[in-house]
């Protein structure tokens, strides 16, 4: 019966106004095919399209538009599967909207038809945005994700119990650039009065012994480059600033049986604002008994109560002034006198003036009402002579001799 109403179709020669029905006597569309067995449909249940292995030579017109064809092999961009000619757009289009599909299973160019199968594209995505400069950007920036707090999240909940390490993200910058290169780089806006955090880091271990870090940092594994290597480098405030300001803030709680440092630092310890001012913490420990104290150069050792600072006024010429890190002096004959430091700024100190052998007298010269007062004698000291050792000592507002040798 169906190859008789198809060939009575093709040869009827006048236009028919009626419906179609195949394997049915009552039509319900222009043409109306019906399977033979919906619950067991046979092999010949269907209709088959045009089937190619390109698309024509030359492109149909819109008397041919909606027309349907099925490709048999991938040609150009174009997959295999059911294409129709539009018109309008003047090309082949898939039924499914693409001819290749906005993402494929890895490995193929087959479309993905599950939830849980894989899928990768080359191109880049832009989730609210279209100005994509990235293989994944995501902006929250319109009304319709005022309810969206988090630009992106990962929650790594893995019970695998295996000892195999895991990671919430891993970044690998690897690129090949001589500008700038960045790992992470965060910014995090001024606006809102609420508390900022650059980096927010919680770590946890509920059993076990092994280590923890908050932060860990491979710095300067670069062999063959002399650039500088910093572990952390903190720029932090403004001179217009308020409010305290901390380049490292640390608190360390433990217990009291355990070793807790707020700061531990294995190696050298350097503390100054600039490279000219700053001085720098001995790497070896002292021995009992010792103190830290700055040598000449400037930097910091260990060094026995008993062993003070000497100096010489050497070669220098004319009144010569008595500086900070003065304990012993020994005086020369070419200057022309002592410039003893203020009291007011020195209460406690004591120095010590050796006037060597053959020295002229020299005078001293105080600062403001100063002098030097010898209690036992009640004089005022005025100069200091050759083979002549007085030890000083200033009591805030004057000078007070403590001791005087000279030769008999």
């Amino acid at each position: 019966m169906r190859t008789n109403v198809v060939i009575y179709l093709f040869l009827l020669p006048v236009l028919v106004f009626s419906q179609v029905g195949i394997d049915t006597s009552d039509p319900q569309a222009q043409l109306d095919v019906v399977a033979s067995n919906t619950d067991n449909p046979s092999i010949y249940d269907g209709i088959l399209i045009p089937r190619i292995t390109k698309f024509p030579t030359t492109s149909p017109t819109v008397q041919q538009n909606g027309m349907l064809v099925y490709l048999t092999k991938t040609v150009a961009d174009h997959a295999p599967g059911f294409y129709f000619w539009n018109n309008e757009s003047k090309k082949w289009e898939n039924l499914g909207g693409s001819s290749l599909g906005a993402f494929y299973k890895p490995g193929t160019t087959s479309v993905p038809q599950t939830i849980q199968e894989p899928m990768y594209r080359q191109g880049n995505i832009g989730i609210g945005t279209q100005d994509i400069t990235a293989k994944l950007q995501i902006a929250l920036n319109s009304t319709a994700d005022l309810g969206i707090k988090k630009g992106l999240e990962v929650d790594n909940n893995n019970p695998a119990t295996d000892n195999l390490t895991t990671y919430a993200i891993i970044s690998d910058n690897r690129s090949a650039t001589n500008g700038t290169k960045y790992g992470i780089k965060n910014n995090v806006g001024g606006l809102g009065t609420g508390v900022h955090y650059g980096i927010f880091n919680e770590a946890y271990q509920n059993t076990g012994t092994n280590d923890i870090y908050g932060i860990f940092n491979r710095v300067g594994r670069t062999f063959g480059s002399w650039s500088n290597n910093y572990g952390i480098y903190s720029q932090i405030g403004t001179t217009q600033g308020s409010g305290n300001i901390y380049g490292i803030y640390s608190t360390a709680l433990g217990d009291h049986n355990a070793n807790v440092f707020a700061g531990y630092f294995a190696g050298r310890l350097g503390i100054g604002s600039t490279p000219e001012v700053e001085y720098i913490f001995p790497a070896a420990k002292g021995k009992p008994d010792q103190t830290l104290v700055l040598d000449n150069t400037k930097n910091m050792i260990w060094r026995y109560p008993g062993t003070f600072n000497y100096s010489t006024t050497g070669g220098a010429t004319g009144d010569y002034v008595i500086t900070d890190e003065v304990f012993s002096l020994r005086i020369n004959d070419q200057i022309s006198g002592l410039v003893i430091p203020a009291a007011n700024t020195n209460k406690g100190r004591i120095i010590t003036l050796i006037a060597w052998k053959g020295t002229k007298t020299k005078p001293f010269k105080f600062a403001g009402t100063d002098d030097l007062y010898d209690v036992v004698n009640d004089v005022s000291i005025t100069s200091i002579t050759g083979s002549q050792i007085l030890t000083i000592q200033s009591a805030g507002n004057r000078w007070i001799l403590v001791d005087i040798r000279k030769a008999p």
